[in-house]
């Protein structure tokens, strides 16, 4: 079967060649003339504030990169429908009146083709694919200051948390300081005529208030550090991230995600395919005698016997 699926492969070879080149190009061809879609992308610079107060979310605490961790947030806000609902919104204010269905699908073009790549330690790209390179700009632009939104809110709202509860902390301290200065007071008042200075038990009330007090002191100063984090968040948004690049149209490149890339391998695969399917019925079919054992199977012809083949000439 073998010598008769090769003779078949080398009797249609050219036409088996050409067959699996054109095939292919004209599907790959098809499908740049198909997709009129392009890349809009904009590039933006990621860094690490030289000064950061004690942040609750301190995101540059890990050793990642800024351009990781900066991107990583990003894509994990691509995929929440409240950030794709918020930019969809600052595109077309009638977002929010459209039909259920159209605002799904609106949400999945987004979040399906946004791409976000790190390109280095602080350089990260933000790419979206869309047939309307106007519209694509927009949205860019519009994801590029939702992003910076969100984040600020995002550590504002976990300051503002933690302000909470260290003003609980505080007002808790400020309650039992007033009480064991109160307490000192009082035994002070009860023993006046008498010398409390060597009393252990005034002693003790006296130690108590100080050590009640130097707590009050040091929640009073967290609560003070974290009203100062709050205010840094708005006044150091900026050195986080910044846009080098404002949104641009990508030239067309040949890459694995092109579609024409796709549509060009699938034809590949399916020629190789069907021509293996040709070469295999042809070879099955043709009663063409192309070797030895043709014979032996057509004839059932039985060998009588074998001799060794002379390696020496006469």
């Amino acid at each position: 079967m073998l010598y008769r699926a090769l003779d078949v492969i080398f009797q249609h070879l050219f036409r088996l060649i050409a067959v699996l080149l054109l095939v292919p190009l004209v599907a790959g061809g098809v499908g740049l003339l198909l997709d009129h879609s392009a890349t809009v992308e904009a590039r933006i610079w990621a860094d690490k504030p030289i000064f950061t107060p004690a942040f609750a979310t301190d995101r540059f605490a890990s050793d990642d990169s800024p351009a990781d961790i900066e991107a990583g947030i990003l894509r994990e806000l691509v995929g929440t429908s409240q950030f794709t609902t918020e930019v969809l919104t600052a595109v077309d204010r009638r977002y929010p009146n459209f039909s259920t269905d159209e605002q799904n699908r609106q949400e999945a073009d987004l979040q399906t083709n946004v791409t976000v790549t790190t390109q280095g330690t602080h350089l990260f790209t933000l790419d979206y694919k869309t047939p309307n390179t106007a519209r694509g700009r927009v949205v860019v632009d519009a994801m590029i200051a939702a992003f910076g939104r969100q984040v600020q809110a995002l550590d504002t709202n976990q300051v503002s948390v933690t302000q909470t509860a260290l003003k609980g902390q505080v007002d808790s301290a400020y309650r039992d300081m007033n009480d064991a200065v109160q307490q000192a007071q009082t035994y002070l008042a009860q023993h006046q005529s008498q010398s409390v200075q060597n009393d252990p038990t005034y002693q003790t009330l006296i130690a108590q208030a100080q050590s009640k007090t130097d707590s009050y002191l040091a929640f009073q100063a967290q609560l003070d550090q974290a009203k100062g984090s709050q205010t840094a968040v708005y006044t150091l948004q900026s050195s986080f991230f910044h846009v080098v690049d404002q949104p641009f149209v990508v030239p067309l490149k040949i890459d694995q995600h092109l579609p024409a890339v796709k549509y060009l391998a699938f034809a590949l695969v399916g020629v190789l395919a069907a021509e293996a399917l040709f070469v295999y019925v042809v070879a099955r079919r043709d009663p063409h005698i192309r070797a030895v054992q043709d014979i032996r199977r057509v004839g059932r012809f039985r060998p009588l016997g074998s001799t060794p083949t002379s390696v020496h000439s006469p």
